[in-house]
Formats: C-alpha cells, structure tokens, sequence
C-alpha cells in the first residue's frame, strides 16, 4: 500500500458503521488494516441484506474494503493472548464497543500500552468515555435527539426528525473526525507516543451544530424555509419529480416576471403552479437563465448516473469489476486505490497469525481445534 499512513499496521475491532469505516478510511490512506472478529459475534453489517441476500451486504462490503480478515475469540484468554501478540506489532486499534467492554476482556488502553508503548487506542463512542451517560445504550435515532440534530429538522409543526439507519449521520460525522485524529496522532513528527483517542458521537453531531446553539436556536424545524432568502423550498414538476429552488430577494422581481399568470397569489403559489405545468428539465433551464439556484432532486439511482460525468470519487471500483464506497477526497500523485474486497469470515486469520504473529502451522492449527480463532477454511 502507497499514502500517507504506509507502514502503519491497523487493528480494526470496529463494527457497523463508526468504528469500521474509521478503519476503511485509515486502509484508503495506505494503512495495512486487519479486521478482528469474534467467533461467536461477527459484524453485524454482515446480516444487513442486500439484493444478493443475506451473504450480500452492501453496508458490510462498502466499509471494510481494502482490508485483511481474522477471527479471534478475545474472551477467551488463549485468545487474548493471541489478540496481544499482534497488538505488540501493531499501531493501531480502532473499536466502537459500549464502554467498560475493552476492560472486561482485558485490553484497554493500559493493558494495550503495556505491551506496545506506542499503540494508539481509537475509542469512538455514543456520548465518550466519561460522563453521565457514559454507559447509555444509544442509537443513531437517540445520537441525533440528545445533540439537538432532530429538533433542527423536518416541517414546522412537525416532530423531530432522525437520518435512519440507511444513513446514521452521527456514525458517518465521527468516522471521518476519528480517522482524522489517527492520523494526527500517528504522524511522525509527534514522536509516535502512545494516546487513547476519545470521541463521542453525540458531541461531535453537536459540534457541527454549533451556530444554531450559539444563535439559541429553539429547536423548532421550519422545513425547506429559511429567513435569509426570500425563497425556497421544493416544487413539483409536471414529470413528478421535485425541483429545489433557492431565490434571493433582489431576484424577487425576476422570479415574479417568469412565473406571473392571471391567478392571484404570492409568488410561492405563483411558482408552484408554473412547475407543475413543465418538466424538471424546462423549469430547471429557465430558472438558471435567470441566475436563479434551482436543481432536480434526485434519488439514489439517478445521482449514481452521473458517476464519472458530475463526480468521480464517492464510488469506486473493486479488482473484479463490483462497486464499493469510494473516497470523500483524492490525490493527484498516489491516489487511493479500491484493492480488495471485503473479507470472509477469517479468511486471513491463518496468514495473518503466521506472518505477523509468528505462529507455527501446528500452533494455528491447535488454536483452531479449540475454537480460540476462526479460518475460513474451518
């Protein structure tokens, strides 16, 4: 692997969303990232379906691509030791468990430290490692209530709106920050000192909510609206699809001239019934010749069209020709590269305990005979 984290050996404990797209992110940057499963408790994205059924998860595949796959039952003390060998030549362990988990198998940070000084621990949580509701059971739907995001969303009126799992924003926020931070603190100009790296999911949600507490926002959602233009918000065109326009006062008397008709009306009641009366394509047009803000929205299927036209990173491609969640940025000289898929159930825990952990063919073996790991070929 080529990028900026080259030579940095990853051990990714993260499952869902927050602690195993951290990781995808850190292997896109050159990390050699290695996926830890337990035996008895696999990733859970595994068993979100998708068209291919339940061995075809796109959740599973998009976030641990570019990554090597083992299976070590850390429960088990045969196979906390194990787990330990590999953090001793490691750099990295990345986890989104619920707090006091890392402590009960016995490999929280002082525990990780003491057998690699340098290790640095990425604990993503919902709400962080300390707190009154440190050891709360959230979601991504309680993530969004308690940060002040699902008051500041949806219709007025209306009740506090979530993102939805499909979208889990408060994991997708702090998967970016977290690798970020790694970053940060691998980087050899800080000395490669070990840290315990603490993010809260919540607090960072809260954060890019910042200006709305400081404006001490009431937590009232007004939908599409807002008072710094004179108009916006999202129209139907006569081919039923939905068009976003955004008008500044001074293109008030613009707007007014396209849209005027014999019926009487505010101009909001003037332009809803002028778009239902043209295709998205012709009001879209129209509205742009006039320096109008207008644009189609469109679903999942139809911004996917305008991969490789209208954009180029978000998705990329896999060796064998699949799609996968591609990048949120790139670069010119050694760009990041999708290189393989994601892993089986251990489908590298044999070569990886030989190479990196320096067991014997006949030690993996009698670990796998215990059920202390798991190989794909078991």
């Amino acid at each position: 692997m080529t990028g900026p984290l080259a030579g940095c050996r990853v051990l990714d404990l993260g499952i869902i969303t927050a602690g195993a797209a951290t990781s995808a992110m850190l292997a896109d940057l050159g990390a050699d990232v290695i996926k830890v499963e337990s035996p008895g408790y696999h990733d859970p994205f595994r068993r979100w379906s998708g068209p291919g059924g339940a061995d075809d998860s796109p959740f599973f595949r998009f976030t641990n691509r570019n990554k090597q796959g083992i299976g070590i039952d850390i429960k088990r003390p045969e196979g906390r030791a194990v787990f330990m060998r590999l953090v001793a030549r490691s750099d990295v362990v990345v986890e989104n468990f619920r707090r006091g988990v890392l402590a009960k198998l016995g490999i929280d940070y002082p525990q990780l430290r003491a057998v690699r000084p340098s290790i640095i621990l990425a604990s993503l949580s919902s709400h962080g490692e300390f707190g009154p509701d440190a050891d709360r059971v959230s979601f991504g739907t309680t993530l969004e209530a308690m940060s002040g995001l699902a008051a500041e969303t949806g219709y007025a009126g209306g009740t506090p709106t979530v993102s939805g799992r499909d979208l889990n924003y408060p994991d997708q926020v702090v998967a970016i920050f977290a690798a970020g931070m790694v970053v940060t603190a691998w980087h050899p100009a800080q000395g490669r000192q070990g840290v315990h790296l603490d993010l809260s999911q919540r607090e960072l949600t809260s954060f890019l909510l910042g200006e709305r507490f400081v404006q001490g926002a009431s937590g009232q959602p007004r939908g599409n609206t807002d008072p710094l233009y004179a108009l916006q918000d999202c129209y139907a065109s006569r081919d039923k699809a939905w068009i976003a326009v955004t008008v500044e006062q001074r293109q008030l008397p613009l707007l007014a001239g396209l849209v005027a008709d014999s019926a009487v009306g505010r101009v909001h009641e003037r332009l809803a019934r002028w778009m239902a009366t043209r295709t998205a394509e012709e009001a879209v047009e129209a509205l742009a010749a006039l320096g109008i803000a207008a644009a189609t929205a469109r679903d999942g299927n139809e911004a996917a069209q305008g991969r490789g036209i209208s954009w180029w990173e978000a998705v990329g491609t896999l060796p064998d020709g699949s799609l996968a969640k591609g990048f949120p940025f790139q670069f010119e000289d050694e760009p990041m590269q999708l290189t393989r898929p994601a892993p089986s159930i251990g489908q590298d825990t044999a070569q990886v305990l030989q190479d990196l952990g320096g067991y014997t063919p006949q030690e993996i073996s009698a670990l796998r005979k215990d059920g202390v790991i798991e190989c794909a070929d078991a």
